[in-house]
């Protein structure tokens, strides 16, 4: 006897629902999902990122003065250019402080083992980007934090930042509440940022509590580019030596939010043995000056497990090797607090998301000069120190 079946009314809405989606797919042009945006400076390379809403094969064209293309980079590993994919992250050599791009990319309408067809073609408008390094005698950065998916935030707390020039800015964590799909970490993310300074202005995107959550967590990191490919790293631009720590979770592991799927205590202590071997290094011996970027301050904070074993982790370390300051977010309550008996560094947080009350923290440092101000958006200015003025 042959089998036949009913299709059930919800399936057949599924499965209308997905035509409908796959069409709606492929009547869309092929565009940029994210501008480019620059990642992982060094003195000789910089990292030029950007996402697609289709499969393709993409590169940069550096240009000259006069707009002709001098070069022409593609993302190669194993021989391969990258391809039939919509992430693409291209390492270039640097020539000097100025680099002048595009990025272009061919749709791939057909990709098959003997057969590949492409489709429209697509170029950013042409970028200028002025990048600092590690010898020149000044460094300006803006850090921001807590934006939690309050997109104008960016362009706005941007502007607002006092700085003469900006050699970097710094996201300190919580630009999400929690990240499910790439589509989260593209509108409420990549999107505003490059639109606003990202392609021109190299960002470090330092990772919060809340980057830790949701289901697109585990696949956060490929589209960013961090040096040894980790969150904590350390690095000399101008006369500063940052580090960036991860401050991980603010729960202990054993929470049942987490289900068994942590280990962030283990992480920070990883994070404490390689903090002390940097701060220790040639490189760090080399700068005037020392600043820790970090999303959960271990002063003048909470409580909660996440702040106390950062502080068991970090503290003494940053207190022996006489740091200047411990910028920080996370409560939503921005503080400005003075070396005292607890701390030998400034600790610095920044405020929450709320229009009217959001912060940014500029960094400026010359020669012996450092300056750091944490100021609200409306220009008042919450705090500021200066070191090797006069």
């Amino acid at each position: 006897m042959g089998l036949s079946a009913s299709i059930p009314a919800h399936a057949k809405q599924e499965n209308l629902s997905t035509s409908l989606l796959d069409s709606a797919d492929q009547a869309q042009s092929f565009d940029f999902a994210t501008a480019p945006y620059l990642q992982n400076l060094t003195d000789r390379e910089v990292s030029i990122c950007c996402i697609f809403n289709k499969p393709c094969i993409a590169w940069v064209e550096v240009l000259d003065n006069n707009k002709a293309i001098v070069e022409t980079i593609y993302q190669v590993e194993d021989g391969m250019r990258n391809a039939n994919t919509d992430l693409f992250k291209f390492r270039v050599k640097r020539n000097g402080p100025s680099l002048t791009y595009r990025v272009a990319a061919k749709e791939i309408t057909r990709f098959e083992a003997y057969k590949i067809e492409y489709g429209q073609t697509i170029k950013s408008k042409e970028i200028i980007a002025n990048l600092a390094s590690s010898n020149q005698d000044s460094v300006h950065a803006l850090i921001l934090n807590d934006i939690h998916e309050n997109r104008n935030s960016y362009g706005v707390l941007y502007k607002k930042s006092g700085l003469p020039k900006k050699d970097l800015v710094f996201l300190n964590g919580d630009s999400f509440h929690y990240v499910n799909n790439q589509k989260d970490l593209t509108d409420k993310l990549l999107k505003p940022v490059s639109a606003e300074f990202a392609g021109h202005t190299p960002m470090v995107m330092v990772r919060g509590n809340h980057e830790t959550r949701g289901a697109f967590a585990r696949s956060y990191k490929p589209y960013f580019d961090y040096p040894e490919g980790k969150f904590y790293h350390a690095f000399k631009m101008g006369p500063v030596y940052w580090v960036v720590l991860d401050s991980g979770e603010d729960k202990p592991d054993s929470h049942e939010v987490y289900a068994g799927t942590v280990d962030y205590d283990g992480y920070r202590l990883e994070q404490k043995a390689w903090l002390e071997g940097v701060l220790k290094s040639k490189e760090r011996k080399s700068a005037r000056h020392t600043i820790v970027v970090t999303h959960i301050p271990f002063h003048h904070s909470d409580e909660w497990h996440g702040t106390k074993h950062n502080k068991e982790c970090f503290h003494e370390v940053l207190q022996k090797n006489k740091v200047d300051a411990v910028i920080s977010g996370h409560t939503h309550r921005h503080g400005f607090h003075k070396p005292d008996n607890e701390h030998n560094y400034y600790v610095i947080i920044g405020g929450g998301p709320k229009e009217g009350e959001r912060t940014f923290i500029d960094v400026s440092a010359e020669g012996k000069m450092l300056e750091v101000s944490l100021v609200k958006e409306t220009g008042e200015v919450l705090g500021t120190f200066g070191k090797g003025k006069g």
